[in-house]
């Protein structure tokens, strides 16, 4: 089992890289249904960092879906 290190039983939704490398993970603590960004060092695992390091290997990859930017002015007439 994988906690926050405020102690929060964690369940790990998906993961995702940033510009700087770093890999966040996106997941939900406790029973609410708001998900949140933590690092891996912010986690504690009954197993230890083996576990934590199991579990994010074993999670999706975060798809960003954003909006095309629009070339140029649009004008109306």
């Amino acid at each position: 089992m994988i906690y926050s290190r405020f102690g929060s039983l964690l369940t790990l939704v998906s993961k995702q890289q940033g510009i700087d490398g770093r890999v966040t993970i996106q997941a939900r603590a406790g029973d609410t249904p708001e998900i949140r960004q933590y690092n891996a060092g912010d986690m504690k695992a009954d197993g230890g960092m083996a576990e934590i390091d199991q579990a994010i290997a074993n999670l999706p990859w975060k798809v960003v879906e954003g909006k095309k930017a629009k070339r140029g002015r649009q004008f109306q007439i």
